[in-house]
């Protein structure tokens, strides 16, 4: 399976070449500097004031997946041709381990440990700062006609009140004091499912086995392509920007697309597209693990949160599951490149940012671990394109680190709206210009408040607070998948205190020394 993990050259490596000393004063250095440096980027920004925004977010995506990123299997003809009139970022990552605080996060700007959203339970609306503003408010404030198709929060009654920033919502329930337009196209009703009824106590083993009855298949869907959820807000969307081709009003419009969260279920021919014959088998197997010492041991062994949860899957099992995934990305491809493709006959691609991302990565059976919910490469790194018409960076790749929690920063910059002063991220609208130009120095995730990782180009470190493996420590040049811990080998003993006093001094520390 082609590598999801990014290249690690170039970039500056604090805990090679800097003592512990000279380490903390470069971050003293730097603290505070995220607004004289935004400040000073103008001139490099791209000139989109006045554009409209397309952003595409897709669930519990691998970034290696994808034919721009360098799979030679998976087939995504649609978004492989819009990298390249696109910025590819190649080390964007999310700061959280799931779908509710990663989307917290960047939907407000904010970081887990502000939002106070960690896990898929929590409601977001009740964790967040009082006043907290989301994008879309601030997109509706600054004169943007908003609309939502699908998915955007975790759980529509997460966000709640916060769902009244969309002039228009569609394919997801509606606030009771939401007064908006009816759906913009009539769909017929799709037959309902035959679900078994969940457990009540959902901290029982009753419900933990019938969500993974629930969430652990793969395979043909069964449904019409005309009656799938993602192919509806396709053709939803394709309705909405002729809209707003004929209205003229400027306009942000957030699309969902469900896959390829699990199950992995897409239609017959998708499916068809893939021999999981051919599939390689994916690399870190937990035979090449010191099981001791790694700190996602019983996951390598055992179940898996949404896919596999009874037990680990002979190879047959893992090849169809991934070639399941594989195929569920095409289809999202094809709802994408519709979605694209109505932008362009419909006039508004030269005056429309795209964004599309995915909400944070998947493991597809590297370590033995399938899902999200770790700190890991696979789930910490996503994908992400953004294209800015007429932006001199389009059809580069960028192998900066840029976070997330960067989005909002960056959209203000570009669009030009102002951004609460407490964001806790950086705009990176320079290397939309200058994809090459120095930038973070490290990025940061969170599982908990207990459990934290920080990445730089040499290394990623992840402290879990309790358990049989406390710290874990990964030299990435050596070891690209994260499969030998080193945070106990004498060696490694000046690089394991350089990176805790990384995540002790945090973000602000990593930030680019300049951005003009």
């Amino acid at each position: 399976m082609p590598s999801c993990t990014p290249d690690f050259a170039g970039g500056p490596d604090l805990s090679d070449t800097l003592g512990i000393t000279l380490l903390l004063a470069f971050f003293a250095l730097h603290l505070g500097g995220t607004r004289a440096d935004a400040a000073n980027s103008g001139a490099m920004r791209p000139d989109a004031a006045g554009m409209n925004v397309l952003m595409v977010i897709i669930e519990d995506c691998n970034a290696g997946v994808w034919g721009s990123y360098g799979n030679a299997i998976c087939r995504t003809p649609n978004m492989d041709q819009f990298a390249r009139t696109a910025v590819q970022f190649e080390s964007a990552y999310v700061q959280a381990t799931a779908c509710n605080p990663s989307r917290s996060s960047f939907l407000t700007g904010l970081r887990p440990l502000t939002t106070r959203v960690w896990a898929n339970s929590q409601v977001m609306r009740d964790q967040i700062p009082s006043g907290t503003l989301t994008l879309p408010q601030m997109l509706k404030d600054h004169g943007l006609h908003t609309a939502v198709i699908g998915k955007f929060f975790h759980r529509h009654e997460f966000g709640g009140p916060l769902m009244l920033a969309f002039d228009r919502i569609e394919q997801t329930p509606r606030p009771a004091a939401w007064k908006g337009p009816p759906p913009i196209l009539s769909l017929p009703p799709v037959p309902a499912p035959d679900i078994e009824t969940a457990p009540r106590d959902v901290k029982s083993p009753e419900y933990r086995a019938w969500k993974n009855r629930r969430s652990s298949r793969y395979g043909v869907s069964g449904v019409k392509l005309e009656q799938e959820g993602d192919y509806r807000i396709s053709q939803i969307a394709v309705a909405l920007l002729g809209e707003f081709a004929k209205t003229r009003e400027r306009f942000f419009l957030s699309v969902h697309q469900a896959r390829p969260h699990t199950p992995l279920l897409a239609p017959k021919k998708y499916i068809d597209l893939y021999d999981p014959a051919s599939i390689p088998l994916p690399p870190a197997a937990p035979a090449t693990l010191n099981l001791k010492e790694f700190p996602y041991a019983e996951r390598s062994t055992g179940g898996n949160p949404d896919l596999f949860g009874e037990g680990q899957p002979s190879i047959e099992e893992a090849r169809k599951a991934i070639a399941a995934y594989y195929a569920c990305v095409s289809f999202v491809d094809d709802n994408i490149g519709r979605i694209l493709g109505a932008l362009e006959t419909q006039g508004l691609a030269d005056n429309t940012l795209v964004v599309i991302m995915g909400d944070h990565g998947f493991h597809l059976g590297d370590h033995g671990m399938w899902s999200k919910y770790s700190m890991l490469e696979a789930t910490r790194r996503a994908p992400l394109w953004i294209r800015v018409p007429g932006a001199a960076g389009n059809g580069r790749v960028c192998r900066e680190f840029v976070e997330f929690v960067d989005l909002i920063p960056t959209l203000g910059e570009l669009l030009d709206f102002p951004v609460p002063s407490n964001l806790e991220g950086v705009s990176f609208a320079p290397l939309l210009s200058k994809p090459d130009r120095p930038w973070k120095s490290a990025v940061f995730q969170v599982q908990s408040p207990d459990e934290q990782m920080v990445r730089n180009r040499r290394f990623s470190y992840m402290e879990f607070g309790k358990g049989p493996v406390p710290v874990a420590l990964y030299d990435l040049q050596r070891d690209p998948w994260e499969t030998r811990n080193l945070a106990n080998d004498p060696a490694y003993a000046k690089s394991r205190i350089e990176m805790a006093a990384l995540l002790k001094a945090g973000w602000r520390s990593t930030l680019p020394s300049t951005a003009n």
